[in-house]
């Protein structure tokens, strides 16, 4: 009998809805796979609650009802020259990759940077996550250019 968990039913409308704080335990899970020493349910929720109602900020969980398959955070960034999003923690639960979440993920992060004016988006991947690389290209990303990451 297959895990209800393993295979997403695409029948079903998956949904990118704004992320609400019971969200957070299954995203905790998720994070595991992002930053392996986990994160704790404290942080996630101060960090949470600093976010979650600024408008810079988009937020978001793929989701059928109340079980979370992926979520994601824009951050529109204001340059001088024109305004830009920063994508980061992408996560698409690893037993559902490959059956359209992450699409749909960065589909609505595309609208959410057309509609506040931006002129490009950027992200940054660890390079042990290739398969990352992968899907990134395949929606658009290109690694023409070089990041840098400083540890505070």
């Amino acid at each position: 009998m297959e895990n209800e968990n393993q295979v997403i039913d695409m029948k079903k409308e998956i949904q990118i809805r704004k992320m609400k704080k019971s969200d957070l335990p299954q995203l905790q899970e998720m994070y595991r796979d992002l930053i392996p020493e986990g994160v704790s349910m404290e942080v996630l929720e101060n960090n949470y609650y600093r976010t979650v109602d600024r408008p810079e900020y988009f937020l978001a969980v793929a989701a059928d009802g109340d079980k979370v398959f992926g979520s994601t955070m824009g951050i529109v960034c204001i340059a001088l020259d024109a305004p830009f999003l920063v994508v980061e923690n992408v996560i698409v639960s690893g037993e559902c990759r490959g059956q359209g979440v992450g699409r749909k993920i960065f589909e609505a992060l595309d609208e959410f940077a057309l509609k506040n004016q931006c002129e490009y988006a950027l992200l940054v991947s660890s390079g042990f996550r290739k398969g990352a690389h992968r899907f990134y290209e395949a929606v658009g990303y290109t690694d023409d250019v070089r990041g840098f990451r400083k540890y505070y």
